[in-house]
């Protein structure tokens, strides 16, 4: 495996860890850092990984000349269907096997990825699923973003993105129009466009030359990166934010930018040994089964172990020891699925990339 796979694992291992902890820790212990550096990054590094390889497969595909576009798109939404929906579906499963309240009542919404949607007309987070909503983000970018990519002429894709990028602090912007319709606006689709363009830019920018160790690259990330944490601590802080909120998560997905980069080159020193620390690299390609059964896990507890929902588990020792048994019913749930779903399907993935 080489420097930059190594890395972009290790990553992905602290963010995942980094969203299981908000996510299990009690409310009445504070967060360490915003939850959304780290469910960001990885709808940033999505919008760049897809990216770069629609790209190389439109190289490919144009240097053996012919029509391709239709069995490239068969071929790509079977191979996403054996990598990202089987296990998906497996998740959903469970999910409907534990009697999640919503896995029951809103269930068609969970099965075409539309989650987001109906959360946002909810309003509140349904328990065991609310992090559906991110992956029906994922699922529909993933079948929006070929078509992008392949099919438009390639002149058009830098304004094409820059578009889609500006959807998502647009959307933002006009918040509050939206909330007749909607409890929650912030978790439908397009309040999340800028993330997936800008990582595709970044991607475009790569594939056409731009070099991952751009000094330039790095100042942007540190200078957005700094007016993003100065957006959202004087807004934490009660203070006037001038309009620039809406601009909040745009200037955070151009930072991601920068830190995948480094990670791609690799970084030195202690962050290499820790990013390179075989423990992470294993949850790092591990992570997407991880995110789909670490909300599923304190569910699974209760109903092995309900007596840690005495009130005896809410502090100190006690809630570690649950959140504890939470990642190690997590870690089972996500080898089981890989396993018996992910790895028996892996050899087909195999011949279709192949051809």
């Amino acid at each position: 495996m080489n420097r930059r796979a190594v890395q972009l694992d290790g990553l992905r291992a602290i963010a995942m860890m980094a969203i299981a902890w908000d996510h299990w820790c009690p409310r009445t212990w504070p967060r360490v850092f915003p939850f959304e550096l780290f469910l960001f990054f990885f709808l940033v590094l999505t919008g760049y990984l897809i990216t770069g390889s629609l790209l190389r497969e439109r190289d490919r595909a144009e240097a053996r000349g012919g029509a391709w576009k239709a069995a490239a798109l068969k071929t790509y939404q079977l191979r996403r269907g054996l990598r990202i929906l089987a296990p998906y579906y497996a998740a959903l499963a469970l999910a409907w096997v534990l009697w999640v309240p919503d896995a029951h009542t809103a269930i068609w919404w969970y099965v075409f990825h539309l989650s987001n949607i109906h959360m946002a007309s909810l309003g509140y987070w349904p328990t065991g699923t609310n992090h559906f909503w991110s992956l029906s983000v994922q699922q529909q970018f993933y079948l929006f973003w070929p078509f992008v990519i392949w099919f438009l002429p390639r002149k058009c894709l830098i304004p094409a993105m820059v578009v889609f990028s500006a959807l998502g602090p647009l959307s933002r912007m006009f918040h509050d129009n939206f909330l007749p319709w909607f409890a929650w606006p912030q978790v439908l689709s397009w309040a999340t466009f800028d993330y997936f363009g800008i990582g595709g830019l970044f991607a475009l920018a790569v594939h056409r030359g731009m070099s991952l160790e751009s000094p330039a690259l790095r100042w942007l990330a540190v200078v957005t990166f700094t007016g993003y944490l100065g957006i959202y601590w004087t807004h934490e802080l009660g203070g006037p934010s001038y309009g620039l909120r809406a601009f909040q998560q745009t200037l955070l997905a151009i930072a991601l930018c920068g830190f995948i980069a480094a990670g791609s080159v690799g970084f030195s020193g202690v962050a290499k040994r820790v990013f390179e620390h075989p423990a992470l690299q294993v949850i790092g390609r591990l992570s997407y089964g991880l995110y789909l059964f670490h909300n599923l896990a304190p569910l699974v507890t209760g109903k092995i172990l309900p007596f840690l929902w005495n009130g005896s588990f809410e502090t100190g020792v006690g809630a570690i020891f649950r959140i504890t048994l939470y990642a190690a019913v997590t870690w089972g749930l996500t080898l089981a699925s890989w396993r018996w779903i992910e790895m028996p399907l892996q050899g087909v993935r195999a011949k279709l990339k192949a051809q």
